[in-house]
């Protein structure tokens, strides 16, 4: 029957200051006593929580909200009433947060791009001082991938394996599991000074609050989730107190974005730049900071969150901030009269980055908001908060300025901080868990001629939010109605042929959706997304040849793209070609080098060329990327049986068993050692768990050797299963 665990090894898989003591001093209470100094060291906890729209906080005048625990934080701290995030988006606003830069300048205006290694971060700051440093995040796009771990002693992003195949299922998790994790954490430190950030993602749609709140809030589930994010945070806080941590903490609260609820027809966000998805919560609490339950009228940007922080902290601020300390509106009730002009940069590169659409860059005083556009918009937001009724054409003198003003800051952006570029864009399971989240990911293809105006494209979008909705609960046929619409509707856009794509594949209608990429092809519509996406296809319908071309072609494309590397590699090794895939392998780790999958690659062909000791050590690297891979467990044993240490080699098979129990690799493997030692009845019951897992099409000459080890087994085994006193296993 051969040494099937001596020539097989891990199977390639293609997804495989201190706060201002001189000054609060002299700060009288509401009681008209003088403010208490705040401790000499305090700690930082920031709270962000996810697509938070202001207008739905209690304290902000939401009289239906339930937020006991933020309405709390701003009667005992400080709240700023118009706060705004700069980009309707996840992740370029918290790289904004904990950066102090605008999107232009650290690099990351998209989701699932990376930041670059120049900008310093809060975390960075803070561990530099000697603080502990924790972040516990609650969904995909502020994986760790994306460069915002950087300074965190713990990045807590551990929503499963990272690096399942096409396992979406872990992409967000419940505000209770951040507030557990995050509490253990504080609870740890004993007295030593931290930072901690915490990120609620609960109301990003698709909105479905857990009971109680999905009954108390039927029919408005967005504030279901808001209220479930709210009772999460007061059990942090809670925490915090417990701890005996209150009083030396510094607590900032905020949202990375609003959340358009069909304001100017836009259902979510990340399109448009309307106060309904920009204005977000802002309070500050903690020592010193008074006098408590004060409402600033001034505008602030999330930008201007890390300058202040650090003067509360006592920490001097990097020159190149594009924000300010807001610490004197903190502290002084009549600083923010003089605050009447101040304008905030607002942009959305979403649309041209993801769409091909015209961006959106805007700026926001306290009287007018202008946006450019192909048609421009301006609005008076004191009268018309908003913003219906666009005065382009009725105040040129004001457009006038202020697009003058914005062109300015454009220009002053650009000539920003140099070396700021992101790192390479999303991969293919990045672009597959954003879109799970309902997010469009991906350069569009080139297009010559005027871009469309969002405004005019807003009802195709939403319908194509819809799709990406229904697929990614389950509604694959709904999904693809709509995706075809689409494509009547808009044949040039290459979003919907990547997520119809997509969605067929999860139909396994893989041969239409190689057509439906090929046709996009045929059309011109090119890019790198799109070839590895064709290229994975390929690969998958066993067409080799065809696959390393196209994928050899994305890279061509896309240089950066790590798992069209990886890919290629996988066609490379199924092709026999293993020296190859091992380059194309190194390639896809040298651009990512925390893709556990590629490190598991890569070990495979180092097995295949019989360098064990350079296979081993490279599962290990695996391993110790992502402790849940089994398969690298797998390839492990199998390198260790090759080394003639059998019992090592079995303890990594069964702890991939452990972890996958219906890994068909491990499932052979193991069974043939338990075989050679002479323990048939547990080979027999892994050999029968083999035939129910393994996939036909790519093992059937191993399904067939195994059904006449099975059938020789029973035979043998007979006597002894069916003995007196025995029934057969169910």
């Amino acid at each position: 029957m051969g040494e099937f665990a001596e020539r097989r090894g891990g199977r390639c898989r293609p997804f495989g200051p201190i706060l201002l003591f001189y000054l609060l001093a002299a700060v009288l209470s509401p009681s008209g006593t003088a403010a208490a100094a705040p401790p000499a060291k305090l700690s930082l906890l920031v709270v962000t929580i996810d697509t938070l729209r202001a207008d739905h906080v209690g304290v902000y005048g939401d009289r239906g909200a339930r937020t006991p625990a933020l309405d709390g934080l701003a009667r005992r701290g400080v709240r700023f009433e118009r706060a705004f995030s700069h980009v309707p988006l996840t992740l370029p606003s918290h790289c904004t947060l904990f950066t102090g830069l605008l999107p232009a300048s650290h690099g990351v205006r998209d989701n699932g791009l990376r930041l670059g290694p120049g900008p310093a971060t809060l975390a960075e700051t803070a561990r530099a001082r000697g603080y502990a440093t924790a972040a516990v995040v609650g969904a995909f796009p502020l994986d760790s991938r994306f460069g915002l771990a950087r300074g965190f002693d713990l990045y807590d992003d551990l929503y499963g394996s990272r690096n399942k195949a096409r396992d979406l299922a872990f992409v967000e998790r419940r505000g209770g599991d951040v507030s557990e994790r995050a509490g253990r954490w504080i609870r740890s430190r004993g007295r030593e000074p931290f930072f901690l950030w915490a990120h609620y993602f609960d109301p990003h749609a698709p909105y479905d609050p857990p009971p109680p709140y999905d009954r108390d809030f039927a029919g408005r589930e967005y504030d279901g989730e808001i209220a479930y994010a709210d009772a999460c945070l007061g059990r942090l806080l809670a925490a915090l107190d417990e701890a005996g941590r209150t009083a030396d903490t510094l607590i900032v609260v905020t949202a990375d974005h609003g959340e358009g609820l069909g304001d100017h027809q836009e259902k979510t966000h990340g399109i448009f730049v309307y106060d309904a998805t920009l204005r977000v919560p802002l309070i500050f609490a903690g020592p010193g900071i008074r006098p408590a339950g004060r409402a600033v009228g001034a505008q602030a940007g999330l930008v201007d969150v890390l300058p202040t922080v650090l003067e509360l902290l006592g920490w001097p601020a990097p020159k190149g901030l594009a924000g300010r300390s807001l610490v004197p509106l903190l502290t002084r009730p009549d600083a923010g009269r003089t605050e009447a002009e101040r304008a905030i940069y607002v942009e959305s590169m979403s649309p041209l980055l993801g769409r091909n659409w015209a961006p959106l860059r805007g700026l926001r005083t306290p009287s007018w908001k202008y946006v450019d556009a192909p048609a421009p918009e301006l609005y008076d937001i004191a009268a018309d908060p908003g913003e219906t009724r666009n005065l382009l054409d009725e105040r040129p003198e004001a457009a006038g300025r202020l697009r003058r003003d914005l062109e300015t800051e454009v220009r002053r952006q650009a000539e920003g901080p140099a070396g700021q570029a992101p790192g390479p864009g999303p991969g293919r399971e990045a672009r597959e868990k954003l879109r799970a989240l309902g997010y469009v990911v991906g350069g569009a293809a080139a297009a010559g001629g005027p871009r469309p105006d969002p405004k005019t494209m807003i009802g195709l979008d939403n319908l194509f939010n819809e799709a990406a909705n229904a697929s990614a609960a389950g509604r694959l046929e709904e999904a693809e109605a709509i995706y075809k619409d689409l494509l009547r509707r808009e044949p040039g856009d290459i979003v919907v042929y990547d997520h119809a794509a997509y969605n067929l594949t999860k139909m396994n209608k893989g041969d239409e959706a190689i057509r439906l990429l090929q046709d996009a092809v045929g059309r011109g519509l090119v890019n790198g997304q799109i070839l590895a996406h064709l290229g994975l296809c390929l690969q998958e319908a066993g067409r080799l040849e065809e696959s390393i071309r196209v994928l050899e072609r994305a890279l061509a494309l896309d240089p950066d793209d790590a798992e069209a590397a990886n890919d290629l590699g996988v066609s490379l090794y199924k092709s026999g070609r293993i020296e190859e895939a091992a380059a194309a392998f190194r390639r896809s780790l040298a651009l990512d080098p925390h893709d556990a999958m590629a490190a598991n690659n890569l070990a495979n062909a180092l097995l295949a060329l019989k360098r064990y000791d350079e296979a081993a050590a490279q599962y290990g690297s695996a391993i110790a990327l992502d402790g849940d891979l089994a398969s690298a467990r797998n390839g492990l044993a199998a390198v260790l049986y090759r080394q003639g240490r059998i019992d090592e080699a079995v303890k990594s098979w069964e702890k991939a068993l452990e972890l996958d129990p219906g890994l068909a690799n491990a499932l052979y493997n193991l069974g043939r050692a338990y075989l050679r030692m002479g323990r048939k009845a547990e080979a027999l019951g892994l050999f029968e768990r083999y035939i129910r897992c393994a996939s036909p099409r790519d093992e059937a000459g191993d399904i067939d050797e195994v059904r006449g080890v099975i059938e020789k087994l029973r035979k043998e085994l007979r006597p002894a299963i069916f003995s007196p006193g025995t029934r057969p296993a169910s």
